[in-house]
């Protein structure tokens, strides 16, 4: 398997999300309609990575979703929840990029892009990983016939954010000798096999099947393979 690359500044801070996910201390959050189990990927630890201000740098996982920004940015700063006007969608468009910096505590969420809609991030800026900005490579378009997204924040809290919209660009997910495919939720919805870091550190896969009839304890952290041990996963308040 290819193995990811994580910057070093942040992996101590990551770690300890990652320790976290899956569990009620974990400050990152991403919603889906689809899975309850994608808290849990690597998926969403790039998206952790992000909210670093975009320092986390996951490279090589089937499935992962590139982006390059089109048309003119925007920005502006807002207090609590609040509408962004990004202008006409440029053809090719399907994402957009934001960065936000919060300037007082409280909880954010962003509408992103998903395959069965009503995905969304939230995090709360007082969290002391989350640094001052949080970047989204994966929010979802305005809706059809409108320039506008709305960004949900609890009232009284101060944000700026900088927009711009972009295409976007999804790899194939691989599938091993078994049959399953691996790599890391995307808008097609979850692979068999989604990226994980263990407990001690190893990266691989953990299997969804697995993911979604756990409750509290850990699960295996698999090779691509999906029968090679290399570490445990915490489910639960673990």
């Amino acid at each position: 398997m290819t193995t990811p690359t994580l910057d070093p500044v942040f992996a101590d801070a990551v770690e300890n999300e990652l320790a976290a996910l899956g569990t009620t201390n974990s400050q990152l959050q991403r919603h889906q309609r689809r899975a309850r189990g994608l808290a849990a990927t690597i998926g969403t630890v790039a998206l952790a990575g992000a909210l670093t201000g975009g320092a986390l740098i996951i490279y090589g996982l089937p499935g992962e979703t590139t982006t390059t920004p089109l048309g003119s940015v925007v920005s502006g700063t807002y207090t609590g929840t609040a509408s962004v006007d990004l202008g006409d969608v440029p053809t090719g468009a399907g994402a957009v990029i934001l960065e936000i910096t919060c300037t007082t505590g409280g909880t954010m969420e962003i509408p992103l892009n998903g395959g069965s809609g009503g995905d969304t991030a939230s995090w709360d800026c007082s969290n002391p990983i989350k640094k001052a900005t949080t970047r989204i490579t994966d929010g979802k378009l305005p809706d059809a016939g409108t320039t506008s997204i709305t960004i949900t924040a609890d009232p009284g809290t101060r944000w700026s954010v900088v927009a711009q919209y972009a295409n976007a660009s999804t790899t194939a997910w691989g599938v091993n000798d078994n049959g399953q495919t691996y790599g890391v939720p995307n808008d097609n919805g979850l692979p068999d096999l989604s990226a994980a870091q263990a407990t001690n550190g190893k990266l691989g896969y953990i299997l969804e099947s697995e993911l979604s009839t756990a409750v509290d304890g850990s699960i295996n952290v698999y090779d691509s393979d999906g029968t090679t041990i290399l570490g445990q996963f915490p489910i639960g308040d673990n």
